[in-house]
């Protein structure tokens, strides 16, 4: 699986599939390729050059968006002895670190709203429609922390 053409249109098919579910997360289209081809491939590590072959994008684009991946955590580098390349992979075990992130972002925009309606605490009408979206970040930042409880107890049944 080193370039484009070696593996199946099915594989091809679910990266692209990957790349564009995250791009509606706001990630770029070549991150997310990255991220569902460092997902599958075997051996599950890579260089910068085997990802810019295996998925026709530029060296600049791959170097780009790996940066990008490991500063989210989800993918690694690291460095061998005698070698210039260095070798990523995708850090499944960190997935939940990655998701956590989103979980805090859940939070800062119900902290935002609520900031949104004390500036407007005294025009009620102008204040309708924040109230709308910030009783909703409020649920959810109120269901998050017994939902990630569930998943701390549950994990260790899913191995």
């Amino acid at each position: 699986m080193t370039d484009r053409g070696s593996y199946s249109t099915p594989s091809a098919n679910w990266i692209e599939q990957v790349a564009a579910f995250y791009v509606e997360e706001g990630m770029p289209l070549i991150a997310g390729r990255i991220l569902g081809y460092l997902l599958i491939c075997d051996p599950p590590e890579r260089t910068a050059a085997e990802l810019s072959a295996a998925l026709d994008a530029s060296s600049g684009s791959v170097s780009t968006n790996i940066r990008l991946l490991v500063r989210a955590g989800v993918v690694s580098k690291t460095t061998r002895r005698g070698k210039e390349a260095a070798l990523y992979r995708v850090e499944e075990s960190r997935w939940p670190d990655f998701v956590q992130g989103r979980f805090d972002r859940v939070r800062g925009a119900r902290d935002l709203t609520a900031a949104g309606l004390r500036l407007l605490s005294g025009d009620s009408e102008r204040a309708a429609r924040l109230r709308t979206v910030n009783q909703f970040y409020e649920w959810l930042a109120d269901q998050l922390p017994e939902l990630w409880e569930q998943w701390s107890r549950d994990r260790p049944r899913r191995r």
